[in-house]
């Protein structure tokens, strides 16, 4: 994992290599038990907890991956840890909440600190992977992609390609 101001001046395409731009989301997202884990007091026991969805590493794992989340800072060494060491896996580059806001808030936030001046506004480049719907609906605004896991796995097979298309409902009649 880089740190998170390496390569500021060097163009997209070179700290990128070419790849696309995965803003992910953790919670809810990466976290397949959430729900189950969060409440988990100490920390240390819910990282125990913690299940992470190893058909969205594979889905996304040949692009350049972003973590964007909204748990908070200091929680960052001890979760990156867990995640590596429970999936073989980790991001480029990773952005906790450092400002204790909602998380819509915290990430749009990330995306003017950090994400943009280093990448650019083209939202083009990006797609993010995001449970929060209001997340979802800032990143719409800088024409960012974005959705849940649930879409976002349908449409892209653990290799990363775009899935097969699911034939279409229609309606049959006596006259077909």
């Amino acid at each position: 994992m880089t740190d998170n101001t390496m390569n500021q001046t060097a163009g997209n395409s070179g700290i990128t290599g070419g790849r696309r731009i995965c803003l992910l989301d953790l919670n809810y997202t990466l976290v397949s038990n959430q729900m189950d884990t969060r409440m988990l007091r100490p920390f240390s026991r819910r990282m125990e907890g913690e299940e992470y969805r190893m058909d969205l590493i594979d889905a996304i794992r040949g692009d350049y991956v972003i973590i964007v989340t909204a748990r908070p800072d200091y929680q960052r060494v001890q979760t990156m840890q867990n995640v590596l060491k429970k999936t073989g896996w980790e991001p480029v580059e990773v952005y906790f909440n450092d400002i204790n806001a909602e998380p819509h808030i915290f990430k749009e936030s990330a995306l003017k600190r950090f994400i943009f001046p280093k990448y650019g506004m083209d939202g083009s480049q990006f797609y993010a992977v995001e449970s929060n719907p209001k997340t979802r609906a800032m990143y719409k605004r800088y024409g960012i992609h974005a959705e849940p896991y649930s879409e976002f796995i349908k449409k892209v097979g653990a290799d990363g390609k775009a899935a097969p298309a699911e034939p279409e409902m229609r309606q049959l009649s006596l006259f077909d």
